[in-house]
């Protein structure tokens, strides 16, 4: 169902999906203000520190954002924040994520409902007509986007201009996941001026950075990052002879 987290401005920003395997009517909940499922909440820190020290017993949750299917990667750059979430069948999602704002889901999507759901029929494409925002990018088919960070020191420093980095899962024979997933912004980050995908092994599926408390990607002195796989480890990524 999708779970990020990120510090923000005295906030704890979480994003929750909505798991709607097991049934089709949690889906709808993501449009409903009285659920936390496919939401991005926040919880104030000072509030959840009272708590633990037993000096408050409860604290308010709040709606940041709404409209969310599975959100799996969320991360800040400055004073902006982005979230990457998986569509269905097709429709991967890059979002900029802007406090109170509705996503679509499950009005909108460039993906496609699935066999069983409504015999597979389309959703409404054109997000902004409906009254809600549009994806920075989607991709159609997609390949099970998860995690999202910005770019290590030395990709910013190759670009030399706004720069995320995505992880991928397993993907599907229409498109391969198991890659890193770089995204090209403009200088307000406001539009994506590309993708690039590098593949890495046949068997991975790659979900999540290794980062510090706060969502912050880890570097090692050579520039190296560290992801995790599922069922198989830790993985070092090395951008040495990146583009040689």
């Amino acid at each position: 169902m999708g779970s990020a987290h990120i510090h923000y401005d005295g906030k704890i920003l979480l994003s929750i999906g909505t798991p709607e395997q097991a049934s089709q009517e949690i889906r709808k909940l993501a449009q409903n203000r009285n659920s936390f499922y496919g939401k991005i909440i926040e919880i104030n820190k000072i509030d959840l520190d009272q708590i633990i020290r037993g000096s408050k017993i409860n604290f308010q949750v709040k709606i940041f954002t709404l409209g969310h299917r599975n959100p799996q990667g969320l991360t800040k750059v400055n004073d902006l924040l982005f979230s990457v979430e998986h569509g269905p069948q097709g429709g991967d999602e890059l979002n900029k994520i802007k406090k109170d704002k509705n996503y679509g889901w499950p009005i909108v999507s460039y993906g496609t409902q699935y066999d069983y759901d409504q015999n597979g029929k389309a959703y409404k494409v054109n997000h902004e007509k409906n009254k809600f925002e549009e994806p920075l990018f989607a991709f159609v088919p997609s390949f099970g986007i998860s995690a999202l960070n910005v770019c290590p020191t030395v990709l910013k420093e190759y670009y030399n201009k706004p720069c995320l980095l995505a992880l991928s899962l397993f993907g599907n024979s229409h498109m391969p996941g198991r890659s890193l997933i770089i995204y090209l912004l403009n200088e307000k980050m406001d539009k994506v001026h590309s993708t690039e995908k590098i593949y890495l092994r046949d068997h991975l599926k790659l979900r999540h950075f290794v980062t510090n408390s706060k969502n912050e990607l880890y570097e090692d002195i050579d520039g190296s990052i560290y992801i995790s796989a599922d069922k198989e480890g830790i993985y070092k990524i090395s951008f040495k002879y990146f583009r040689n």
